[in-house]
């Protein structure tokens, strides 16, 4: 099966076409990716700020209570944006701007894994007012940068349609 192959069988799916048959999916998709962004920014500011030290009134727990809301930003993205791949697979994947999308958002994943696994039961245990650790610091910049990125690339998307490089 080739790739072409794959993004039509992917188009050709009962969601694929339901999202393209109707007038209301994919703008209710775009108005649900906008409130899974923000919960995900939004929170992804509160942690991230806090850890490299900016917020520092902020309590550890306090700021790390705002995973949840990270996460059903994220889940809420990742379920609209399969919607919005199905309609058209074709449009997204040669854009080179969607695959610098999806591999930053694989990065970002491996951030956040590396700073629970290696950080996060160090930064639970500090004080309130105390500074987080370099590992903690460098995991924080890193998810800020690359958030910042998905999202000026998901805001890019239009303006590499139809390119297969971005010069």
């Amino acid at each position: 099966m080739s790739e072409a192959d794959i993004l039509h069988w992917i188009r050709d799916t009962w969601l694929g076409a339901t999202v393209r048959e109707s007038r209301w999916i994919f703008a209710s998709g775009e108005i649900l990716h906008f409130v899974g962004l923000s919960l995900l920014v939004g929170g992804i500011l509160i942690v991230d700020l806090r850890l490299l030290g900016f917020i520092r009134r902020v309590p550890i727990r306090a700021a790390l209570a705002f995973l949840p809301f990270v996460i059903a930003g994220f889940l809420i993205n990742l379920l609209t944006g399969i919607v919005f791949f199905s309609a058209d697979p074709m449009m997204y994947w040669p854009s080179p701007a969607f695959k610098l999308k999806m591999f930053l958002i694989l990065l970002a994943g491996l951030n956040a894994l590396v700073f629970i696994v290696m950080a996060q039961r160090k930064t639970l245990s500090l004080r309130d007012d105390e500074s987080t650790g370099t590992l903690a610091k460098v995991t924080a910049g890193l998810s800020l940068s690359l958030w910042l990125c998905v999202l000026l690339l998901g805001r890019l998307l239009p303006a590499f349609e139809g390119s297969t490089s971005f010069f």
